[in-house]
């Protein structure tokens, strides 16, 4: 379309030289009638492009009319003799940059049929100059019939170009974001197949430990570690119905809303009991908007406190805030920073599980050391993404 407005312009200006600078008199009245159409094909193309687009078919269509158009103008002013018979080929390498080989190949033979029909069927365009300078006047616009072409040329390739240099980035992201999802796919196919391999030893488990607390209950001795072996066991047992619950209920739409600072206090509270060692401060702006939140935010953020509590059990904290229109979730800690903890490997899969979750509600995960030593994770997703 653009490339389209850009050559009635030059015919329009074609026109103008040969009616005030060559004195010629061309049919105003049919070559006006001829852009009008051109125009009006325009129109065509940006309705039919609000529609949602056009086939290939009607793509080489519009292009064959293109060349018609040109061809019929042509007709009027002088015919082959005429320089900006050449105009010709801008529909022809439209279609030889879009289209299939076949569709380029039958614009080539339609506008190849078109200039040999102008050789002998066209109205002569009387100018009243010598025959000299209807010669040098030929040459001058050979000559700048070339510069508007070259520049039609010019402009529409860039703009092509840069189309394609964007798709092939969005066809780069979508083939990593497919890997990605295959190989998370395999983690938890594998994740469930473990914790359904897991649920029987550990009911056995918790069976014995049950046992044996009641045959020493009164031993000061094996009490205390007995109890901590039935808690820790029964905070498994947890985790895989957890587990369960997010396999049964993916894909289910999101809780009812729920302030973010009481949301991340149950969700450090619950954190809480599998790492007790750890102390979390959290930091709720008062401007943080209620939202809903989904399942998987709290699986992300239950790796990042993990990971900070790796770093410095005894010096996590938690941020809440609105930047724009995007709420922002910061884990801090104070530990040796991002180089020591890769090292450790604590960044790995957990991390490509987060990235993944937090895409899919439209959001992000960015890592950096902090100036005052140790890491900041922050989450970032558009107010309202879990509704």
């Amino acid at each position: 379309m653009l490339t389209r407005a850009a050559l009635v312009l030059v015919e329009l200006l074609g026109i103008l030289l040969a009616l005030f600078t060559l004195n010629a008199s061309p049919p105003l009245l049919s070559l006006a009638l001829l852009l009008l159409l051109h125009l009006l094909l325009n129109g065509v193309a940006w309705a039919r492009l609000r529609m949602g687009g056009t086939p290939l078919f009607e793509l080489a269509l519009h292009l064959a009319v293109d060349a018609t158009l040109i061809a019929a103008l042509v007709y009027l002013t002088g015919g082959y003799a005429n320089p900006f018979i050449s105009l010709l080929l801008v529909p022809l390498i439209l279609a030889a940059v879009m289209l299939p080989a076949l569709f380029a190949w039958g614009m080539a033979l339609w506008v190849g049929g078109l200039y040999t029909l102008l050789m002998d069927h066209y109205q002569p365009l009387a100018l009243r100059v010598s025959a000299d300078a209807a010669v040098d006047l030929h040459l001058l616009g050979m000559w700048l019939n070339f510069l508007l072409t070259a520049a039609l040329v010019a402009a529409f390739a860039g703009q092509l170009a840069a189309t394609l240099r964007h798709r092939d980035a969005q066809l780069a992201a979508a083939r990593e974001a497919r890997l990605r999802d295959e190989q998370l796919f395999a983690l938890g196919v594998q994740a469930a197949a473990a914790a359904h391999d897991l649920a029987t030893p550990l009911a056995s488990l918790r069976l014995t430990l049950d046992d044996l607390r009641r045959d020493y209950a009164g031993d000061d001795e094996l009490e205390a570690p007995l109890t901590l072996l039935a808690e820790q066991s029964a905070r498994m047992q947890q985790v895989l119905a957890r587990l369960g619950d997010a396999a049964r209920a993916r894909g289910a739409a999101a809780g009812s809303e729920m302030p973010t600072g009481i949301w991340l206090a149950r969700v450090v509270e619950h954190w809480g009991l599998l790492r007790p060692e750890a102390r979390v401060h959290l930091e709720i702006d008062a401007e943080t908007p209620a939202q809903a939140h989904d399942s998987a935010l709290e699986a992300v953020l239950m790796t990042l406190l993990n990971n900070a509590a790796d770093a410095s059990p005894e010096a996590i904290s938690v941020r809440a805030g609105v930047e724009g229109k995007h709420l922002i979730i910061a884990v801090l800690d104070r530990g040796p920073g991002l180089a020591s903890e890769n090292n450790k490997g604590g960044w790995g899969v957990g991390l490509d599980l987060a990235r993944a979750a937090l895409a899919r509600l439209g959001g992000g995960l960015s890592l950096s050391d902090r100036p005052e030593g140790g890491a900041i994770a922050r989450v970032s997703l558009p107010v309202g993404a879990g509704r």
